[in-house]
Order: C-alpha cells, then structure tokens, then sequence
C-alpha cells in the first residue's frame, strides 16, 4: 500500500505574483490536474500539503476526496511540508509517493509505471529517469521514515542528500516523457509547459 503526498504550500514566490496551485490547466487548474493525476493510480490515499492561500485552495477542492496536512511553518522550505506530509500517512502504508504541485504535466500512466516498478523492485527508493536525468515524483519506502524526519531542514537539498545517500538502494524507472524533468517555475514555464502538454480530457464528475 502506498499513500501519496503532494506538496502545495509554497508561495510561488517567483511566479511575479500568480499562485501556480490555482493556475489554469486546460479545463482544471495546476492542482486540480495533479491531483487527478494521482487519482488515476493505485495509490491508496492522497495528502495534500497546504500552507499558504489554504483557505482558497481548499475552497477550490471542495469534493476531490483527498486529505489534507497543513504545514504552518511553509516558509521554511520544502523538507518541512515532506515531514508535515508523511506525518498524517496512514500507518497501513509500506511506501509514500511525493509529488509535486508544480508538475501537472506528469500523467497517471508514468506514475503508474513508477508505483509498478517499486513495487516489484526490491528498492527502497524508486525515481523516474529520462535522458539519463532523475526526476520527479519519488517513492520512498516506510522504512526510512526515521531518516526523513531527522534531515535537518537548514541544509538545501536534504531529500536529494538522502537519496544519494541510499544510492544503492535506488531503483531507476525509465520513462518515455521529458515531464519528470520539468517544472512550473516562473511565468514562462507555465507559459511553456501548459502549450506543449495539453491535457486530453474524459468524462470527470469532480473538476477542480
């Protein structure tokens, strides 16, 4: 069983004053496609990590069935809203996925792929590859719960330190799309990424 854990709480401090969770995307917005992204899996449960605007992103959620974790202390970095994150896993869980808000562009077939790999690769640690290059999202297995929640969050990169620490124990998922790469930056990579990955849309009840 694996619980999904997408991070939603930063300020999009670079984005010159547009909020990338309640972006536009195609007939959603940012979120609302990632969120159905990971809906299309087999993840058991998904957490969203809010901290600012959670009130308006809640708002815009209304239905969506995922659960929430609020991180009050967002402005410290990314590594505090992974721990507020993996806090509220389900104790079921063998695995957390970590996703990311500002990569809508990752479909559910690659997650699929990547949740397929890990578990039936005898790593504790899966991640996409493409042209070589490790991407997002990661799935780290329960058992190094203890070491996230030890990374100290004054030190940059403190997942990346981790998993270069457990090389070893890395599974490398090959995928055929550039979207693990990339992500919802500044205005002109929205500007770029939401032209070049146009979403293909089904019949969905809850649209966000």
């Amino acid at each position: 069983m694996i619980s999904g854990i997408l991070l939603a709480a930063g300020e999009s401090t670079r984005m010159e004053g547009a909020f990338k969770p309640l972006l536009k995307w195609g007939r959603r917005t940012v979120i609302g496609e990632c969120i159905e992204n990971l809906r299309g899996t087999t993840l058991a449960e998904i957490i969203v990590v809010l901290g600012h605007r959670e009130a308006d992103v809640r708002e815009r959620l209304a239905g969506s069935g995922v659960g929430y974790a609020i991180n009050p202390d967002y402005k410290s970095g990314m590594l505090s809203s992974i721990k507020t994150g993996w806090a509220q896993v389900s104790p079921q869980s063998d695995a957390v996925l970590i996703a990311l808000v500002d990569q809508p562009m990752i479909d559910s077939a690659t997650i699929r792929k990547l949740i397929e790999a890990f578990n039936h690769g005898g790593k504790k640690i899966a991640l996409p590859v493409y042209a070589g290059k490790r991407g997002h999202p990661v799935i780290l297995s329960r058992d190094l719960e203890r070491q996230v929640m030890q990374l100290r969050e004054d030190i940059p990169d403190g997942l990346k330190a981790l998993i270069n620490a457990y090389n070893d124990d890395v599974l490398e998922v090959p995928v055929d799309s550039s979207a693990v790469l990339e992500d919802i930056d500044r205005p002109e990579d929205y500007e770029r990424l939401s032209k070049q990955f146009q979403p293909v849309y089904a019949y969905r009840k809850w649209s966000p």
